[in-house]
């Protein structure tokens, strides 16, 4: 090899090196940062429509008799509701529903009444998008 590239890898090598490795700690970084960032506040909004189309799923799902796993689905739905709820409780700073697998009946109603006097009503349907006979109003 010719003496003048051995110079030049000689000079270029070090400091190749130390570009990348402040490269990989500026990654790295970068990458704690943005995991430990705290994630936006759903909207009340959204939290609202989630909570109205969870208690749709459930209601529809608890008549439904043709249904495989129907018990596992339950419990998954009733767990997501459970959780939104809980979360638009402390959105509103309204007292929660107590945390578990069997929560009383009667929690959950009371829960939701103090977020309808906050304005947030989960038991409101959305609106018709279909007329009788299926066609599509506009």
């Amino acid at each position: 090899m010719n003496t003048a590239v051995e110079l030049i890898l000689a000079f270029l090598l070090p400091t190749a090196a130390c570009f990348t490795l402040m490269g990989g700690v500026r990654a790295l970084r970068w990458a704690g940062e943005r995991r430990c960032r705290p994630r936006a506040a759903d909207p009340i909004e959204r939290l609202g429509a989630d909570l109205r189309r969870l208690r749709a799923d459930l209601e529809a799902t608890e008549t439904r008799v043709d249904l495989p796993a129907k018990a596992l689905r339950l419990r998954a739905l009733r767990g997501a509701y459970l959780d939104t709820l809980t979360t638009a409780c402390q959105r509103l700073a309204v007292s929660p529903p107590p945390r578990g697998d069997r929560v009383p009946q009667p929690e959950i109603y009371r829960a939701e009444a103090a977020l309808r006097q906050r304005g947030l009503d989960v038991r409101e349907t959305a609106p018709a998008t279909h007329g009788s006979g299926g066609e599509t109003r506009a």
